[in-house]
This record gives C-alpha cells, structure tokens and sequence, in this order.
C-alpha cells in the first residue's frame, strides 16, 4: 500500500473519530437516547436541548483541544509526505 493512502486514512479517521466522539456526547449532554427517537414525539424539546448544549463553553473547550490535536495530526501528515 502507498504511504500517501496510509497517511490520508489516518487523517479521515482521526477527523472521524473526534466528530463521532463529539456528536455522541453532544447527544448525552442532552440526554437524547435512540429509543426517544423511535417514538412519535415532537422534535423540540430535543432540538432546543441541543442547541442550548452548543452555545455552552464546556461542550466547547473539549471540542477545541481535540481539534487542535487532529489539526496537529494533519500538520505533521502533510510534512512527512511533503519531506518525502
């Protein structure tokens, strides 16, 4: 396998983990659960639950430091192939 594959595969994936990561705990400071979403109820309390969450700076200041660690990631990606 090429090493420019690998190294965008890990780039993706760390991208993808810390925004599942967020998202699933977006969820749980919220307090969605997937069995709320089966049932017919109305949308809105949950979605104001989630906005509210977004405009917190607790749910923020993880999100941010995880960020810079995969900005970090991509950086030193991007050096090894443009090294190479």
């Amino acid at each position: 396998m090429n090493i420019a594959i690998l190294l965008q595969l890990a780039i993706v994936t760390a991208w993808a983990a810390t925004i599942l990561r967020h998202t699933r705990r977006l969820f749980r400071l919220a307090h969605v659960n997937m069995a709320w979403a089966a049932q017919d109820q109305t949308v809105q309390p949950l979605a104001n639950r989630i906005w509210w969450w977004l405009g917190r700076e607790e749910f923020w200041r993880t999100l941010q430091l995880d960020a810079l660690r995969c900005v970090e990631i991509t950086l030193m990606a991007f050096l090894l192939a443009y090294g190479r």
